[in-house]
């Protein structure tokens, strides 16, 4: 079997994963094949004791998550495969064990992006092109409560304008949401206005709401979610946010934010798992479990 063989078998995956998860597994195999490489071990097919070894290499640096990402694609291409799975081996599964056990139990929490800190960080943006994209941004983030990867494929099409003066807007795809069925996020009165001034001044239309302004020119594309966090650091440190509050903001941060000020609003569990299509009560659950005291102070 020809290494790097795996990448054309990955490719029919199209359309059954989302472009995200191909991703994801192309630049995990592609990790571990060097690994193996740079070991003198064979990545396909893996025994369960290379995989092990590189799970104990890998969790010096990664993340738990990661490491459970990097599990996953080397699974998926020895299925593609037909080949016996190494990942379900009781070794690997001790090695898993033991890296887990290492590393901290509580994951990292982004830091929420409450109403105040959103206002602040809105009222640093300049009345630029740039600017109102930005202030768009944060203010939809908000209240959709979007993860980044949602809040950057949103649409103007799908904008409903509601009565009150505000809007819903159709969440596409969401990562717990592999089928599209979607869901609806509600936009304020106030966020709507920004939406509004972003659209106008980039003469958007239609197509993905946030797009990238390089050299002064609106992109046809929207916006990176990796640029999410981007834009955050810099409208904080417009805002004259401490340092570390800008370093813990991330892409995440408006919808903790959210969820931690719908807590303390008095809204239900319930409630704010279906406002930010949740489906598991413990990742809600600790997000809102630090509303009482994720405070920020300059």
């Amino acid at each position: 079997m020809s290494i790097g063989s795996w990448r054309t078998s990955i490719e029919r995956l199209d359309g059954a994963y989302s472009e995200h998860t191909l991703r994801s597994y192309r630049s995990d195999f592609t990790i571990f094949e060097r690994w193996c490489l740079g070991n003198d071990r064979a990545p396909l097919p893996a025994t369960p004791q290379v995989v092990a070894d590189f799970i104990a290499a890998d969790a010096v640096t990664s993340a738990s998550s990661t490491l459970k990402r990097r599990l996953a694609a080397i699974r998926k291409v020895h299925r593609l495969f037909r080949l016996p799975c190494p990942v379900d081996d009781e070794e690997v599964a001790i090695a898993v064990r033991r890296a887990m056990r290492a590393k901290r139990r509580r994951p990292r929490q982004a830091l929420g992006l409450t109403a105040a800190l959103r206002d602040q960080l809105i009222a640093a943006c300049p009345d630029t092109l740039i600017g109102r994209r930005d202030r768009a941004m944060i203010a939809i983030g908000y209240d959709t409560l979007c993860r980044r990867s949602e809040l950057v494929c949103l649409r103007l099409e799908d904008l409903t304008r509601l009565s009150d003066g505000g809007a819903k807007i159709l969440v596409r795809r969401a990562k717990n949401d592999q089928f599209g069925d979607g869901r609806w996020g509600y936009l304020s009165a106030v966020a709507l206005a920004h939406l509004d001034a972003w659209a106008e001044a980039a003469a958007i239309r239609e197509g993905p709401i946030l797009r990238a302004v390089i050299g002064g020119h609106l992109q046809a594309k929207g916006l990176l979610s990796v640029a999410v966090s981007r834009r955050l650091k810099a409208a904080a440190q417009r805002a004259g946010v401490p340092a570390p509050t800008t370093a813990a903001l991330s892409g995440h941060s408006m919808r903790v934010g959210a969820a931690q000020d719908l807590m303390t609003a008095g809204k239900s569990l319930l409630q704010i798992m279906s406002a930010g299509g949740w489906t598991s009560v413990n990742v809600v659950g600790r997000y809102v479990g630090e509303a009482d005291w994720n405070v920020w102070a300059v």
